[in-house]
């Protein structure tokens, strides 16, 4: 792995603003409320 790919592993924020943007993009499709957010576990798909 090159130094810049390492690099982007060491922080998560990466993975946090792809999910900021979809999260967005689903709101915009009145889907808002599917990607659910689990403190200390990560994010969750609930279709009800």
């Amino acid at each position: 792995m090159s130094g810049d790919v390492a690099d982007m592993f060491d922080s998560f924020d990466f993975v946090y603003a792809h999910v900021k943007n979809l999260k967005k993009k689903l709101n915009e499709q009145n889907y808002g409320g599917y990607l659910k957010t689990i403190y200390g576990t990560g994010y969750k798909w609930e279709t009800a």
